[in-house]
């Protein structure tokens, strides 16, 4: 039985988007379907749809199998009900009078029947210490039957051989066995998801995010083929599809260069875990680290390359001084004198900012610059890269800078490991949206400053992003 099929998105009753999907039993036995609530973000609510709909597809591929009705059974439902509500990763429990040997075996087992979903031991240690005893015992029965398997793989050689003419045959590669492409990309999403998940955000990073976007990409671009293919010819021609900056779908325009040369990035990146995974016999090509892999040049780019980048003109800055409000105005004031985007002006901590003090003598002669204590800094460490920075402040940041402190003294947990930075409800502007995505509102405030300078008479003021403001200040 197929699930209840969608023509429109509507918020319910309680502000989030519902979908019925998949069968259950109701508790006087009749069969129903399960109405799932996917949050109240349409993107978000899109994704989680998707995510149970594959799940769901699995459910019925077992029971076909079966020759039973496809319905929830109490743990897909568990496992449906957390994708409803966004979890990222989901805990399997442990039973109680289950060993650590059983219990790691059937999380691998879960993992195996349900790769879409990515799975996590809820008792970390139990399922480490059973993996282990599990892999040895498993070592023990592959030394015994090793022997068996390359007997068997040399009698198939010699049928082959005898079958197929001997061009052909060079091709057979039984090192190269084992998974699908797509597979392997979605088993590289669950390392992503694994690798780039930070407790203290209870979610995977941005960046992480960023680039399980993209693995998703090539998994749209690049056909489902089995891994024993994929030599270096099949290599270089995956590269050479992004080399040529393909359209974007749905229309006649190349991808940008920077999207191209990211996901050429990526790939490498994927086919260098693929060589170290052992859940999949592929190696790389003996050849791959000499594959081309720049990106080539479209007509117009050296001419675009000559062109200005848009950037705010001095009265413009005037205006958006004029129509910004306080807050506005301390993100204008931070892109412009210290060239800062949205994330390191979400990020900036209370103890960051330091008002009215000059450089030790020592410090200064390091410099080779002098100051005094009617200076001011923003003294700070770039989160992405560890590199130190100082920013000497203009008059008018610094006036922005003591209206802020004073704003967030006001609010709890002043100190100065605290973020300096919060909006109307007390919330850090780096916190994720509800749906689990990047955070907005210092973009969108900037906009709604255009869109009243717009509308007071000025219709001819450029609609430029936020980020404009960094290229503004390197002028």
């Amino acid at each position: 039985m197929t699930s209840r099929s969608r023509q429109s998105w509507k918020l319910d009753a309680q502000g989030q988007y519902p979908r019925q999907i998949g069968w259950k039993y109701s508790r006087n036995g009749k069969l129903i379907q399960h109405k799932f609530r996917l949050g109240s973000d349409l993107k978000e609510a899109k994704r989680r749809e998707q995510k149970l709909m594959e799940l769901w597809d699995q459910v019925e591929a077992t029971t076909s199998v079966l020759g039973q009705p496809a319905i929830w059974v109490p743990f897909t439902l568990y496992v449906a009900k957390e994708i409803a509500t966004g979890k990222v990763q989901i805990a399997i429990p442990r039973f109680p009078k289950d060993g650590p040997e059983v219990y790691a075996s059937y999380v691998h087992r879960v993992q195996r029947h349900y790769p879409m979903v990515p799975f996590v031991a809820e008792d970390e240690g139990a399922y480490i210490t059973g993996a282990a005893a599990n892999q040895t015992m498993v070592n023990s029965q592959v030394s015994e039957l090793q022997d068996r398997v390359e007997e068997l793989e040399r009698q198939i050689v010699e049928r082959q051989a005898r079958h197929l003419r001997v061009g052909n045959v060079s091709r057979v590669d039984l090192s190269r066995r084992g998974g699908m492409l797509h597979d392997a990309m979605r088993a590289y999403i669950r390392w992503i998801e694994k690798d780039y998940f930070r407790p203290e955000l209870g979610r995977i990073n941005d960046h992480g995010r960023t680039i399980t976007r993209q693995v998703e990409t090539l998994m749209g671009r690049h056909e489902d083929k089995p891994l024993s293919t994929l030599d270096e010819a099949e290599v270089e021609e995956m590269f050479r599809f992004w080399r040529q900056r393909p359209v974007r779908k749905g229309t006649t325009r190349p991808i940008s260069r920077k999207s191209a040369e990211n996901y050429i990035g990526e790939l490498k990146r994927f086919f260098r875990w693929l060589h170290k995974s052992k859940d999949f016999d592929w190696r790389k090509p003996e050849n791959f680290d000499e594959i081309k892999t720049k990106v080539d040049a479209a007509p117009g780019d050296q001419q675009r390359k000559l062109v200005q980048v848009d950037t705010f003109s001095l009265d413009e800055l005037r205006l958006l001084n004029e129509y910004a409000t306080p807050l506005e105005r301390v993100f204008l004031l931070l892109g412009l004198n210290c060239g800062f985007g949205v994330a390191e002006i979400a990020s900036l901590l209370v103890g960051e900012v330091v008002l009215f003090k000059g450089h030790e003598a020592r410090h200064q002669e390091l410099l080779g610059y002098q100051t005094t204590n009617a200076d001011s800094f923003i003294k700070r460490i770039r989160r992405k890269n560890g590199v130190y920075g100082e920013h000497i402040l203009f008059p008018q940041t610094v006036a922005a800078m003591q209206w802020a402190l004073q704003r967030r003294s006001k609010h709890s947990e002043f100190q100065s490991e605290s973020v300096l930075l919060l909006n109307d409800r007390g919330v850090p502007y780096n916190q994720p949206t509800k749906g689990n995505h990047r955070n907005q509102q210092i973009p969108n405030r900037f906009a709604v400053l255009i869109q009243r300078i717009k509308k007071d008479g000025h219709p001819e003021f450029p609609s430029l992003s936020f980020g404009k403001l960094r290229k503004t200040a390197g002028d």
